[in-house]
């Protein structure tokens, strides 16, 4: 797939990175981007707030320390029609005084579904990304199922990520201290070799309600694909206890890439999980250091990506999963 569009490649998403403390106007700058998904009729939009990151003004964002606890990265995700996703791409420009906007093609992956196996971390040219979006919890929640799915087939790895706000099936639906959230959006994230999802995807299909498949690549072959994109997001899924040193994989990995100058990071933190040959496991109530999967996500020039990639191989522990893939359209807002 690479970057490469196909007769399914029939959707755009926009992933738009920015600040909790950022406004519009007299408002928060979520509320604003939440409203205007809604508005315009996305197919499916989550706000997630991140753990750690930084933008291109190298300010460092984090919810780990209360004097900084709020202003934690954002990232909204927005899936729909080009026509609708392009707009809103253009509603959120006029809006937001900064921040990262990146714009790609993705596959509508409704009815995807195959029986081949594949083996774990297969970097062959049908490496894809998927997404499975569906309410937190609940009867029609896919999220445990396809995490499960994922490891029985054997993709290389899967993430459960919350949203606080978002979109489903043209709704808003907003996470409330004092309630259930069952009906807030959330998103597992997998990547593995395309046979491998697809058989997954045979097993949830129907509980869904939407997915999306991407085309990413390994290190192998990231030269010869990934370097003819507008950009290059680099992707590293790790656990928020691994470590190499006395500091987290993930924290070390945003903070090198903040020191050597790259354009920006978030790390996602997720509450359900595997990577290569470990169980799937997650959040447990009152413990101090958490065994949950962590994302940290790096969008550069691809020149810049190629640095970036290969200082998350020298981090990554084992079981830990890479990956790049190009990027249609990244705007620097500032």
């Amino acid at each position: 797939m690479g970057g490469g569009g196909d007769a399914r490649d029939a959707l755009l998403q926009m992933r738009f990175h920015f600040g909790e403390r950022d406004r519009d106007g007299d408002g928060p700058l979520e509320s604003a981007v939440m409203d205007a998904c809604a508005r315009r009729g996305v197919r499916a939009a989550a706000l997630v707030r991140a753990v750690e990151g930084f933008g291109a003004k190298h300010r460092l964002r984090t919810d780990r320390l209360l004097s900084l606890s709020e202003d934690a990265p954002l990232v909204a995700v927005a899936v729909g029609e080009p026509g609708v996703v392009e707009g809103l791409v253009e509603e959120v420009r006029g809006i937001a005084a900064e921040g990262l906007i990146v714009v790609e093609g993705v596959e509508d992956g409704e009815g995807t579904g195959g029986a081949a196996e594949g083996a774990i971390g297969d970097g062959g040219p049908d490496l894809v990304k998927v997404t499975v979006w569906g309410p937190r919890t609940g009867p029609t929640a896919p999220h445990l199922g396809a995490v499960a799915a994922l490891r029985r087939h054997r993709a290389a790895a899967a993430t459960v990520v919350l949203g606080v706000d978002g979109v489903l099936e043209g709704e808003r639906r907003r996470a409330r201290f004092v309630a259930g959230n069952r009906g807030v959006p959330a998103m597992t994230v997998g990547v593995g070799n395309r046979a491998a999802v697809e058989a997954a995807l045979g097993e949830v299909d129907g509980a869904a309600h939407l997915v999306t498949v991407e085309g990413v690549e390994t290190y192998s072959r990231y030269t010869r694909v990934c370097l003819h994109g507008e950009a290059t997001r680099v992707t590293l899924v790790t656990s928020e206890v691994a470590a190499r040193s006395r500091h987290p994989v993930y924290l070390e990995l945003v903070h090198q890439l903040r020191r050597e100058g790259a354009a920006g990071a978030t790390a996602l933190r997720g509450v359900w999980g595997y990577r290569g040959e470990g169980e799937p496991h997650g959040d447990r109530v009152l413990a101090l250091r958490r065994d949950v999967p962590v994302a940290v996500e790096v969008v550069d020039a691809p020149d810049r990506a190629g640095r970036w990639l290969e200082l998350a191989r020298s981090l990554a522990c084992e079981d830990d999963v890479v990956y790049a893939q190009p990027v249609r359209r990244a705007i620097t807002l500032a």
